[in-house]
């Protein structure tokens, strides 16, 4: 069976297809078109370096890969800095999502023929081809940020036979002179719904995005537009790459000052190495807060950070309840807050990233559990 039909038949088994329209555009669309030559798959050797596929070196291994139905293609890395010369390290920057999570999100959409469409950081292009299949060209909007990405994706939909209107500049901003829309979809992840996005939807539109926090990118949220408010729920996991605009901070190095010493009041492996949707409460949380792991064996630790860079807590695993197992730099006390959160997703019995819910309004943007008048404590 080629590689394609065998995509088609593991998408249809996950049950990604629950419109019609989304096989159809499976079908049309040919994700080769939109694949480079030369690009890596998220596999690391032992080297931590991912694995290079190029078409005319191995064409089966590369159409594998375009055809995995669960994994991405990942064009560039480090914003185009690290060139698809070979297996590289580095971060990814830009990918051909992987076909399962496109036709799922695709799926949330409730797009029919007759809206119109901004695409958020369109990147190779096949996601807004499956977009011109719906409701065609002309009623597609694509906004890309990088210049090289956004020359190879426009080459590649001309080529393909699709005529969205395409131009480069920052998605956050969207494209006011297309406005108003039906409809509004990113591909990549963000920290913050625009204000700007919910002035360019039409009441009662939708905006379909990955969203995170610094500490956990995992929600796909599905807001509804309603009197310039935005409202709704996470409807799935989703990790995509952060908006460029909205990357969370590096971790720090460690100060060298002084800092607080104490005991932790729990193993720091029940916090850390949960479900995803407990990293993902507890994100909603303390949004500004990343973690990043150091050492190995009885010196493995856990540093976290708030986005300000003012304060830091550092976290031994072994012998947690030592009494120099926590040291704390700065204001905060952002063990002391991860724990609370933890707390309180333990105590409200784990729930469902469905459960939770955002709203973005003149007020800012605000996080509740399963209605807005319940806001998740932080």
């Amino acid at each position: 069976m080629d590689h394609r039909d065998v995509c088609r038949q593991a998408l249809a088994a996950k049950g990604v297809f629950r419109e019609p329209w989304l096989m159809d555009a499976f079908d049309a669309v040919d994700r080769e078109d939109f694949v480079p030559l030369r690009a890596w798959v998220p596999e690391q050797d032992e080297d931590g370096r991912y694995r290079f596929i190029d078409r005319d070196a191995d064409q089966a291994a590369w159409r594998r890969a375009v055809w995995d139905h669960h994994r991405s293609v990942v064009t560039q890395m480090d914003d185009g800095r690290t060139p698809p010369t070979g297996p590289a390290s580095g971060d990814f920057s830009s990918s051909v999502s992987a076909p399962d999570i496109v036709f799922e999100k695709l799926s949330h959409l409730e797009l029919g023929p007759h809206h119109t469409v901004l695409d958020v950081g369109y990147g190779s292009g096949c996601h807004t081809a499956y977009l011109c299949e719906r409701v065609g060209s002309d009623r597609v909007t694509g906004v890309e940020v990088d210049q090289d990405l956004a020359d190879r994706g426009a080459a590649n939909l001309k080529r393909a036979g699709y005529t969205p209107h395409l131009l480069c500049g920052d998605g956050l901003l969207g494209v006011p002179e297309r406005a108003p829309y039906d409809r509004i979809i990113s591909t990549a992840s963000l920290r913050t719904v625009p204000r700007t996005w919910i002035g360019h939807v039409r009441e009662g539109g939708l905006i379909l995005t990955p969203f995170g926090t610094a500490y956990e990118n995992a929600g796909l949220l599905k807001l509804r537009v309603t009197r310039g408010r935005a409202e709704g729920r996470f409807v799935g996991g989703a990790s995509y790459m952060w908006m460029r605009g909205q990357r969370p901070g590096r971790a720090l190095n460690v100060p060298d000052d002084e800092s607080a010493r104490r005991t932790s009041p729990i193993d720091p492996y029940d916090v850390l190495q949960g479900p995803y949707v407990q990293n993902f409460a507890i994100g909603l949380q303390v949004p500004d807060v990343s973690y990043s792991h150091r050492g190995q064996g009885d010196d493995r630790k856990v540093q976290f950070v708030d986005q300000s860079g003012t304060s830091v807590a550092i976290v031994r695993y072994a012998d947690w309840w030592e009494g120099d197992a926590v040291r704390v730099w700065g204001p905060r006390d952002l063990w002391g807050e991860v724990v609370k959160s933890f707390t309180w997703f333990q105590r409200e019995r784990r729930p469902d990233i469905t459960r939770f819910g955002v709203t973005v309004d003149a007020e800012g943007q605000r996080f509740w559990l399963d209605e807005p008048s319940r806001p998740v404590a932080s």
